[in-house]
């Protein structure tokens, strides 16, 4: 039941027409603990020909209800790397960086730029701080760590 009402509000948040029924449910919640299931076992899991699985998920994508489908993995090591640039080069430097990091935020504050970088060793997250460093541009970085989720 709660599931029926959080997709509902999703529809009507992002103003789509489009009918989410239970089928779509079971399909979604499928998806959700596994991302890379083929067609063919959730058609099998709830009684559809695969084919009919295949549109419906088109569906769902089309129409903006499934909006990527994501992996997890065993990343050891998150850091955000908070990098002081030349004011007139930021946008220069964030588009080297985007290279490097996972994910790239022009800030405000002391530092102009923030970077997210997951890797598997504080060895591997020490060489991209490096890479980062290495860039023309970049005056200063503070490197912070997550210790815990």
């Amino acid at each position: 039941m709660a599931i029926n009402t959080f997709f509902v509000k999703i529809i009507s948040q992002n103003e789509h027409k489009l009918i989410v029924d239970q089928i779509d449910l079971k399909i979604l919640n499928i998806l959700r603990e596994n991302a890379r299931v083929k067609y063919i076992k959730i058609a099998r899991h709830i009684g559809l020909t695969e084919g009919a699985v295949r549109r419906r998920i088109k569906r769902l994508i089309t129409n903006g209800i499934i909006k990527k489908f994501t992996i997890e993995t065993s990343i050891d090591v998150e850091g955000i790397i908070l990098i002081e640039t030349e004011t007139a080069r930021t946008k220069e430097v964030v588009q080297d960086i985007r290279r490097i990091a996972d994910k790239v935020f022009e800030i405000s504050g002391e530092y102009d730029v923030a970077a997210f970088i997951r890797t598997h060793t504080i060895e591997e997250l020490n060489s991209k701080v490096d890479e980062i460093r290495k860039i023309p541009w970049v005056l200063n970085t503070k490197t912070l760590i997550k210790l815990k989720d």
